[in-house]
This record gives structure tokens, C-alpha cells and sequence, in this order.
């Protein structure tokens, strides 16, 4: 490690998307020694150093590495790996990158060359913000996924720590399911209420009276299962074992949607589990079944 003093890491950032901008002012804000920026399009480079004191915007990652301690690539994930095999790194050096879906192994060249190679993912979303200084807020107590060697084993934790979050540990071979859960709590809900708005298309309304009703009511259930837990939050037919209500709406969606028969009739039967644990007895649970898997 180059310097022994946390507060006196120098850190410098390779790709200034939304969550580059974000994470850098959110490690600014907490104290860190953010100095070096690059990225392909020089104004978001210049956009972070025009917001943070003493940081400098340059050409190429390579000038960041010369210059910082540690280096985040904040770049597109696919890019990742190339980006590090670009840079020449020297030994001791702190590399980490932030994608989901994988481990350390993007940076394996960083690796090879002497540096400390981390991952730091934060499980949360940074879709449809148009001010990065929202994607900063966003960071503030959140969960990251850290893997790590060498001095960034305790570094990057400290990180998720001054950042009100949590830093956890996923095996890097199960790395692909933290990011499947990722992927259902946050696009696949997306898919979800696309879904339901889509439904009030064919009732005749325009979409956004479709998001106008939909939103509170999707907002709702996230508090109450942040309050309460998925168990207690969940409500429906699925989970009160009313058949004759699941086999109502699927009549309906075969004539006015039918693209969405298979996904209600999976989330239905992925909904008994629940139903059990609020009580509904097995005679309704297999009625529920039944209804779930008959033909419209």
C-alpha cells in the first residue's frame, strides 16, 4: 500500500458514466483524496473535477494510474477487463472495479503486474437519474459486494462503512446469484410494472394514468416489506388462496393480454409458498394450483 493513512489514499477514477460521477462525490463527500479522473468523453472528466476540490481531469487512464494509490474503473463492464490489461500498473497498487455480476478476475492483468485487486458492487440502481449528484445520495447506506486482496481486504470495506452501507462477501462462484437478485429486485420489477401499466392501455387509458395509479401503490409495497418483510408486506388473492379470483383475471388476460398469461400463472404458483406461510390450508393451496395451470 502506498500510503498508511486511509485518509491520505490518493484515488482516481477511470469512466465518469452516472455511477463514476456518483461514487466519486459520495467518496468526496466522506473524506476520501479523490484527485484523478479520466474518461472517453473529456466533459464528464471535467465535470467531476469541476466539483471536487483538487481533482483534475486527464486524457487517459494511464495518467490516473501514474498519479493515485487506487484506482476505480468505473467504466461500461465489458470494458473493464481491457482497461486494466491497458494500464501499467505498478506494485502495491489498489485496482478495483464495480460491476455485479463479476469477481476479481476483470483484473487479472492489474493483478499479475504486483497491484491489490477489488470489486465493490453497490446493490442499487442508478437508472433514469439525470443529475449524478442524485446517484451520490444514493450510495449512502447501501449494501456493497467486496472482493478483495492485499490492503484493499480492509480498505474497501471501510469505504461501504464511511458510506453508512455495508460491505458482505460473496463466493466469488455464486457472485452470478447476488447479481440475479440484483436483477429481480430492480429490472425485472421494472418488467413488472410495465406489466400492470400496460393493462390500463387496455382499459383506455393513456400510460402515464397507467404510472399515475401504478407508482403509490408499487411504492407502498417496498416500504412495507423494508418495514415488515416480504411475508407480512404481501397481500393478493395468490396469497389469500382465492382461486376463483386467480381464474377471473386470467379469463380476462387471455382476451385482452395474453402475453401475460405465462408470467401470471408463474407468479401465481411462485406465490404459494407464501400462501402456506400466511396459513392458507392445502385444500385452497391446490385449488390455487389448479387455477393457476388451467387453460384460459
Amino acid at each position: 500500500m502506498v500510503s498508511d493513512d486511509k485518509d491520505h489514499v490518493s484515488v482516481g477514477f477511470v469512466g465518469a458514466g452516472t455511477l463514476g460521477r456518483g461514487l466519486a462525490l459520495a467518496l468526496d463527500g466522506v473524506g476520501c483524496n479523490v484527485v484523478e479522473v479520466s474518461s472517453r468523453s473529456r466533459s464528464s472528466a471535467d465535470w467531476i473535477a469541476e466539483r471536487i476540490d483538487e481533482c483534475v481531469a486527464r486524457d487517459t487512464a494511464q495518467e490516473v494510474a501514474d498519479a493515485c494509490d487506487l484506482v476505480f474503473i468505473t467504466t461500461p463492464d465489458a470494458m473493464i477487463a481491457d482497461v486494466a490489461a491497458s494500464i501499467n500498473w505498478r506494485s502495491g497498487q489498489g485496482a478495483t472495479h464495480c460491476c455485479g455480476a463479476s469477481s476479481i478476475e476483470l483484473l487479472d492483468a492489474a493483478a499479475d503486474a504486483g497491484a491489490a485487486v477489488g470489486a465493490m458492487h453497490p446493490f442499487q440502481t442508478f437508472a433514469a437519474l439525470s443529475d449524478p449528484t442524485e446517484a451520490a445520495r444514493r450510495l449512502s447506506g447501501v449494501t456493497f459486494a467486496v472482493a478483495a486482496t492485499g490492503w484493499l481486504a480492509d480498505y474497501l470495506p471501510s469505504l461501504a462503512e464511511r458510506l453508512d452501507g455495508q460491505a458482505i462477501t460473496i463466493p466469488d462462484e455464486l457472485r452470478p446469484l447476488y447479481h440475479a437478485s440484483a436483477v429481480l429486485a430492480c429490472g425485472y420489477v421494472g418488467t413488472l410494472l410495465d406489466a400492470a401499466v400496460g393493462l390500463w392501455t387496455r382499459m383506455g387509458y393513456a400510460e402515464e394514468d397507467g404510472v399515475r395509479a401504478v407508482a403509490p401503490l408499487a411504492r407502498a409495497t417496498i416500504e412495507a416489506i423494508a418495514a415488515a418483510g416480504p411475508v407480512n408486506a404481501v397481500t393478493g388473492p395468490a396469497v389469500r388462496g382465492d382461486a376463483a379470483t386467480i381464474a377471473a383475471h386470467l379469463s380476462l388476460l387471455s382476451e385482452h393480454a395474453p402475453h401475460l398469461l405465462t408470467l401470471y400463472r408463474e407468479l401465481t404458483l411462485a406465490s404459494i409458498p407464501l400462501a402456506r406461510t400466511k396459513g392458507v390450508g392445502e385444500q385452497e393451496l391446490e385449488r390455487l394450483r389448479r387455477a393457476a395451470e388451467a387453460e384460459a
